[in-house]
């Protein structure tokens, strides 16, 4: 779930358009930022995981 909601972040700031606007450029680096946040938890989560497991 992690995972999705990371990927889509990602995947809708690559889908605005910036156009020069620094508002845009602001709200693009956050939600990739958030998305790349995201994606280095679900690996650290699943990590974690897997080594109790054992």
């Amino acid at each position: 779930m992690l995972f999705l909601a990371s990927f889509s972040s990602i995947m809708a700031s690559q889908i605005i358009q910036s156009n020069g606007s620094n508002i845009m450029d602001f709200s693009q680096g956050i939600l990739t930022g958030i998305g790349f946040m995201g994606m280095l938890m679900t690996i650290v989560t699943i990590g974690r995981y897997n080594r109790r497991s054992q």
